[in-house]
């Protein structure tokens, strides 16, 4: 086996580099991603390279690449690949495409290691790639069990294609383990996402308000943010379509998100869009991480079915009520109502959140399991340490 070689001197002061790819396909894992960048770009020894790929590049998702650009991080490589269908071969086809942009990006670039975070197609398409061209893979948010999505699937595999495991959770550095993989290459790390909470600077609730340009100053505010489920994709209109008018039939004032670019996305977005005009909402399909840190600590209640209210909403004491299957078998705190697609079960759920105060004093208890706000730090510090020898690169069939 032939050792990627491609550790350089710092021209100038005379510092050997280790050259770090980060590979990121969509707003949500980027979000995970920010802190190990801007801790790698910072490292004496460590050279970052961005890799952009996915729903980044995608106009219907808002060209997210450009939020890391104005995060100042200098993109290496674009590679579009998210092609336009709400098909389940779409997703498929996306990933072949993923592999040949990759290979040659990675070819080209040198990487001596690629990072990647999550179970998204853009991980497994450069985990992939890299192993072809012997270059060992980090794997951040490896080990996690969620319901019903080929998500699992991938997020499984590629912890199989990796060679060094960054887990939130000491249960899922076990479950990583306990697939095979020696205990030398795992080093449980926290959530990446959970580090902006603590360095994002503080807006009232009138400077965000009006940088939004929607008045939530009065009553109840709802955050919804609804992906689909890709073993449920064909249930996306009537998912979408209950929650909607369980919140019409509430009457608060809403802000709704974006999905993932999954299939059923498309139907989500049209559905969206046609219940607007019956609700007091503010759609958007991004937001800068200082709006929407922001936004978590202003509104009322999160609900949908995102990962964010299972990972960073108890560190701000957030209630959540999160609807369907999506996110079920996940590790949560006592600030999340699960509950099914049901209009009135997901309006008792929305009123408990909001004005029942036996779960109100559950939700100020709950508590913050998934990072201390210093993840990006320990990765790159892990990175810088870590030698790529043989004995990296060689994993045993265990």
């Amino acid at each position: 086996m032939v050792i990627q070689k491609s550790l350089r001197k710092n021209s100038t002061k005379g510092i050997i580099m280790k050259i770090i790819a980060v590979v990121t396909g969509s707003r949500s894992e980027y979000d995970i991603l920010s802190s190990t960048m801007l801790a790698i770009k910072n490292h004496p020894q460590l050279k970052l390279q961005v890799v952009v790929t996915g729903a980044h590049l995608s106009d219907k998702f808002g060209y997210t690449y450009k939020v890391i650009e104005k995060d100042g991080f200098k993109i290496s490589q674009k590679i579009e690949s998210l092609l336009s269908g709400d098909m389940l071969v779409s997703r498929a086809k996306s990933v072949g495409i993923q592999i040949m942009g990759l290979s040659g990006a990675l070819e080209h670039l040198k990487p001596d290691i690629v990072l990647v975070a999550g179970d998204r197609e853009e991980v497994i398409s450069a985990a992939i790639s890299a192993n072809y061209l012997n270059i060992p893979v980090a794997h951040m948010c490896g080990g996690d069990t969620a319901f019903g999505s080929v998500d699992n699937n991938v997020r499984d595999a590629t912890t199989k294609l990796s060679h060094l495991h960054f887990p939130m959770l000491p249960s899922h550095a076990e479950r990583i383990i306990g697939m095979g993989e020696e205990k030398f290459r795992v080093h449980v790390v926290g959530h990446g996402g959970l580090d902006r909470f603590y360095s994002v600077p503080p807006l009232s609730k009138n400077q965000l308000s009006k940088q939004l340009g929607f008045d939530f100053e009065n009553g109840p505010l709802i955050l919804m943010i609804q992906h689909v489920l890709s073993s449920e994709y064909q249930e996306a209109e009537f998912q979408t379509r209950t929650t909607l008018s369980a919140l019409v039939e509430l009457g608060y004032k809403v802000i709704i998100g974006y999905p993932n670019s999954d299939v059923g996305s498309e139907i989500i977005i049209e559905t969206i869009k046609r219940y607007c005009s019956k609700l007091n909402c503010y759609i958007y399909k991004n937001l800068p991480s200082q709006l929407f840190v922001n936004l978590l600590h202003h509104v009322d209640v999160l609900i949908g079915n995102s990962s964010c209210g299972i990972i960073e909403a108890p560190l701000l004491k957030l209630p959540v009520v999160n609807i369907g299957n999506r996110q079920k078998n996940r590790i949560t705190s006592t600030n999340v109502i699960f509950v099914d697609f049901n209009k009135a079960g997901i309006k008792k759920a929305i009123k408990t959140a909001l004005f029942d105060q036996e779960f109100k004093n559950k939700v100020k208890q709950c508590q913050s399991i998934y990072g201390d706000g210093h993840t990006g730090e320990k990765v790159a510090s892990i990175l810088n340490k870590i030698n790529i020898d043989l004995k990296l690169l060689n994993k045993p069939n265990l």
